[in-house]
């Protein structure tokens, strides 16, 4: 299987669940299809990774996460002030994480997503700016890694936490 991603966190949740893999980056721009649903758009940037990947008789795994509030796609924020914009629009809200999967193997497509939902904790500027610092949001959709510092603004959720780090293992276990 070739996993279309470049983020180390896909690589160790597919590691964890012993799947042999290797990993070949596309090298895309991504575009968002605003036509879309926002189920729909993430399923489609997951087959636009997959659809860079050119292999004859190998599986394909790509997949891509947003994070969503008030239906706005939060995705990785394009600096500092934007991260800090981000996590200070999600304090004390609940925002949903989806995770577009793509399985392609030649002609065929098996396309799904999964979806979490995330209540944040009160979050103060001075704790935000703190962490915004630290470049742990920089790479990450929403600003925030729930494997990370950031998980310490997390409340509660409802879901496949693995779906917060950007690959549900459990959706993805019964596609395989």
């Amino acid at each position: 299987m070739i996993l279309a991603s470049g983020s180390p966190r896909r690589s160790e949740l597919l590691t964890s669940i012993g799947v042999k893999y290797r990993v070949v980056v596309p090298n895309i721009e991504e575009i968002l299809n605003t036509s879309l649903s926002i189920p729909n758009q993430v399923m489609d940037l997951a087959v636009q990774k997959a659809d860079a990947i050119n292999v004859e008789n190998e599986l394909v795994l790509a997949a891509d996460t947003i994070v969503v509030i008030e239906d706005e796609i939060l995705g990785k924020p394009i600096d500092n002030a934007d991260a800090v914009r981000m996590l200070k629009l999600l304090s004390n809200k609940t925002h949903t994480v989806l995770t577009g999967v793509c399985l392609k193997e030649g002609s065929n497509y098996d396309v799904f997503y999964d979806e979490t939902i995330i209540k944040f904790k009160k979050l103060n500027e001075k704790t935000i700016i703190e962490y915004v610092e630290t470049g742990e949001p920089l790479d990450k959709a929403g600003s925030y890694g729930i494997q990370g510092l950031g998980g310490n603004f997390v409340e509660s959720f409802i879901g496949d936490y693995n779906n917060i780090v950007g690959l549900p293992l459990i959706k993805l276990k019964e596609h395989l």
